[in-house]
């Protein structure tokens, strides 16, 4: 999953700079669906695009890295399944809330699925400690909060966050609240995907030393490192 989004992230943030993959065709409009023939290519493609490469770009690409990286090695070490359908779920998510709202209608939704990463990251690593540049640190369950507050003191818009972040918490409360109070688990991988991604040789996720679900113990930074533990 995180391997995927990063190669997609590169594809399409570098084919936009050369001008060989204009992001005009990537972006969302319902309208082109409506036209004959549909280009239903958007549907996909805007989940590709997190922007040109820049400062900020590169930034947003370490998140991934680090907190997508961390979050998938611990949560789906045994099954790329599951972590597809994470990302299928959060892709679905956002597009109907893009249909619903009008004002989620932000074109590229990219950055929301990586937010969507971080959130989930965060609430499954409430209490490890994060610093910020080493000028702050903070426990990981208000780390899209700080991420969001630095957009916003930036002059960014943050709707891609906020929208990233209500997938995420919707996924959180689907895959971990709710079970526990009802017993019952709304989201399961499908089988056909399963055995479609073993077909392909991807049925589990390098462990790579994975660290504990919860590394409370140890401290990760905001803005360095590859993803893995970093010594704080």
């Amino acid at each position: 999953m995180t391997r995927l989004l990063l190669t997609c992230f590169l594809v399409t943030g570098l084919g936009a700079l050369v001008g060989v993959l204009p992001y005009t065709h990537m972006y969302l409009d319902w309208h082109y669906l409506l036209r004959v023939p549909p280009q239903v290519w958007r549907l996909l493609l805007n989940f590709t695009f997190i922007g040109s490469p820049s400062f900020g770009y590169l930034i947003r690409l370490i998140w991934l890295v680090q907190y997508g990286g961390q979050y998938e090695r611990a949560k789906f070490a045994h099954s790329a399944a599951d972590a597809a359908t994470m990302l299928l779920f959060g892709m679905a998510s956002l597009l109907l809330l893009d249909l619903a709202l009008p004002p989620a209608r932000i074109g590229f939704h990219g950055l929301s699925l990586l937010y969507m990463l971080v959130y989930a990251w965060s609430r499954a690593n409430p209490t490890a400690q994060v610093s910020f540049m080493g000028l702050l640190t903070l426990p990981g369950l208000y780390l899209p909060g700080v991420f969001v507050a630095m957009d916003l003191l930036q002059g960014q818009s943050v709707a891609a966050p906020l929208l990233g972040i209500a997938a995420g918490h919707l996924y959180y409360f689907l895959t971990e609240v709710y079970p526990l109070t009802s017993g019952r688990h709304i989201i399961q991988t499908p089988q056909w995907l399963a055995r479609a991604i073993s077909r392909w040789g991807l049925g589990a996720v390098p462990i790579q030393q994975v660290n504990p679900v919860n590394p409370s113990d140890h401290a990760f930074r905001a803005f360095t490192g590859s993803g893995r533990r970093l010594a704080g």
